[in-house]
């Protein structure tokens, strides 16, 4: 008898599961958040991904919006990219049992660096747990409509289905202006889902959009600094990728082998 699959979300920020919340109603993955959506100064709207989770007969997992956005900020502009690794351990720990996984994660959208990270946390975590467990192909939800990738999965919404969606959407208070903004650009949002699948280069030169809008933003005054792809982005998912394919990360932290080989090229 084949094992069951277990299904595996991983996004950036609470509330980006309403894109795909009858996926989550049908799935009822265990599922991971990074942040906990609070932004430079907006309250934490992770009790709001909770709720939602619960309801849908979903699994929190061990990293469920725990950590402020200030503090992966804080940590992608001072480079520390330990900081990430550590959050990678602590995910793969708690799927060290999981043998038969499908792991969907946010896409990279160049709408905000954490929504780029995790899509490189799918990554590794996919080649990770590759090593114990058979792993399905890595998908993708879209946080923005409109991006590129190849559509692997859709899923019509009946009529109860689309109510249940709308009135998720509805309850998720601090996301209601973002709600109506998405709802404006992309009017089938409720009537269908999509799984995408990439195929990010981590290696290439890119100018997302978040990057120039920090430049501009630190021209006005508004930002002291701005994240960068080339400084801070793109180091980090690099030392992700290395960590997964390079390192034996063990159930108890990075191994000794990542530790050596590391230690010179990302202090």
């Amino acid at each position: 008898m084949a094992e069951k699959l277990e299904n595996v979300l991983f996004l950036a920020h609470p509330g980006h599961e309403l894109r795909i919340h009858h996926w989550l109603e049908r799935k009822k993955p265990r599922f991971y958040l990074l942040t906990d959506g609070s932004g430079g100064r907006q309250m934490a709207r992770t009790r709001y991904s909770r709720d939602l989770v619960e309801a849908a007969g979903a699994t929190p997992g061990a990293v469920f919006g725990d950590i402020p956005d200030a503090d992966w900020y804080e940590a992608l502009l001072a480079g520390n990219s330990g900081f990430f690794v550590d959050v990678l351990t602590k995910i793969h720990m708690n799927l060290a049992s999981a043998k038969n996984l499908q792991i969907v994660s946010d896409a990279v959208d160049g709408y905000n660096p954490m929504h780029d990270l995790a899509y490189a946390y799918g990554q590794a975590l996919t080649a990770l747990l590759k090593k114990t467990a058979k792993v399905a192909r890595h998908l993708c939800s879209a946080a923005v409509p409109n991006l590129v990738g190849a559509v692997e999965l859709e899923i019509q919404l009946d009529r109860a289905a689309r109510a249940r969606k709308v009135a998720a959407v509805e309850s998720y208070a601090p996301l209601a202006d973002e709600a109506r903004r998405i709802l404006e650009r992309d009017p089938q949002c409720f009537d269908r889902e999509r799984l995408i699948s990439q195929h990010f280069d981590w290696n290439g030169p890119w100018a997302p959009e978040w990057e120039l809008i920090g430049k501009q933003r630190v021209v006005a005054g508004i930002y002291r600094r701005c994240i960068s792809y080339k400084d801070n982005v793109q180091p980090v998912a690099l030392r992700l990728e290395f960590e997964s394919t390079c390192a034996q990360i063990d159930l108890v932290g990075s191994s000794a082998l990542a530790t050596r080989q590391a230690k010179n090229l990302w202090r």
